[in-house]
């Protein structure tokens, strides 16, 4: 077998392999790194600080928010009406629904407009 620079017969090359490794690595540090704050201030009042189940929950949450953020994202100088509706939707929606639910909700309706205005 050939360790090349491309793909071949649908297997990875060695080098697809290490970016995958550190593109998962780099995840892993991020994730470990989002709580650190928390984390201080939780050892701090160790009697009140959230249950891991509560930790877990609220750190999807806010990997929703970012994929939301990114399903609404406009081209500074394009104007997009999908985009906009989508972006003036999640503000109301958000005071109704969690963030992952509100993402889910976008999403399917953003597939739709576009497909059905495509």
């Amino acid at each position: 077998m050939e360790v090349g620079l491309h793909q071949r017969n649908g297997e990875y090359t060695l080098k697809n392999k290490i970016f995958g490794l550190v593109l998962i690595l780099m995840y892993c540090s991020s994730v470990s790194a989002s709580t650190e704050r928390y984390n201080n201030v939780a050892n701090q009042f160790k009697g009140q600080a959230l249950s891991d189940e509560t930790v877990s929950n609220a750190m999807m949450q806010g990997a929703c928010l970012v994929q939301l953020k990114e399903l609404t994202f406009k081209k500074k100088n394009d104007f997009d009406p999908i985009s906009e509706w989508v972006n003036y939707r999640s503000i109301s929606l958000l005071e109704q629904y969690s963030p992952c639910e509100t993402l889910i909700i976008l999403e399917v309706a953003n597939t739709q407009l576009r497909e059905s205005h495509g």
